[in-house]
């Protein structure tokens, strides 16, 4: 497997469509082409352990997706994990971190959902090779854990880092847009009201939509989605 850099782009990314990390990526692009920011995907056959090859591990030694690669320098310029990403572009581009003061709060919130949601929902997640549609009666309790932080911080705070829109809030769309097509995690709108009413209020924007509407797509490839929500 060839690690295929078009540099005609800006950035490259290298992933798989299907998973929840692939999602971020494509929110802060599709927030970030307002800028003029070009980019372009690569698929990484995970199955095929494409992940695996040395050329990969040469630019992400942790052998996971996704990897980046910012052809804007003279020389290109290698960034792993999704976290990690996602506060590299915004940084890079001023865009989706508040002033100084709460960026902590921002930053916080980012590193939750990559160190505790994104872990804890990973094999009730349709990409997770554990998934089934029947779910479990009772989820992990770290599962419940997490979504009733999530919520309880949501009940006081109109986005995840606060007042503005930011990475927080992406980071966690990656994971739980898949609520607007199916029901997961025993997260309802009764017993979740909060993140309910924030993903509500993060659909209306235009890269939310398009992101959604692609996760919907693949779980209809897939045959996941019994009865398909629509927005």
């Amino acid at each position: 497997m060839q690690l295929n850099n078009n540099n005609h782009f800006d950035f490259v990314y290298y992933g798989h469509h299907s998973n929840p990390h692939i999602n971020k990526i494509k929110l802060i692009f599709e927030e970030l082409k307002s800028l003029g920011v070009t980019w372009d995907f690569r698929e990484i056959n995970t199955v095929k352990q494409e992940n695996y090859s040395d050329e990969f591990i040469e630019q992400n030694p942790n052998k996971k997706i996704p990897a980046l690669v910012d052809n804007t320098f003279e020389e290109p310029f290698f960034i792993f994990e999704s976290g990690s990403v996602l506060i590299y572009l915004s940084q890079k581009y001023s865009k989706f971190l508040p002033d100084f003061r709460i960026n902590s709060g921002v930053n916080t919130w980012t590193v939750y959902q990559v160190a505790n949601l994104g872990s804890s929902l990973s094999r009730y997640t349709p990409s997770s090779n554990e998934f089934s549609q029947k779910q479990p009666q009772q989820l992990d309790s770290e599962v419940e854990r997490v979504l009733k932080l999530l919520d309880e911080r949501l009940a006081v705070n109109q986005y995840i880092g606060g007042k503005d829109y930011s990475i927080a809030d992406i980071a966690t769309a990656g994971w739980l847009l898949y609520l607007n097509h199916m029901p997961l995690f025993n997260c309802t709108r009764d017993s979740h009201k909060n993140i309910f009413k924030w993903l509500e209020l993060i659909n209306q924007r235009e890269s939310v939509q398009k992101v959604s509407s692609q996760i919907k797509d693949s779980l209809i490839s897939f045959n996941l989605i019994p009865t398909i929500r629509s927005l």
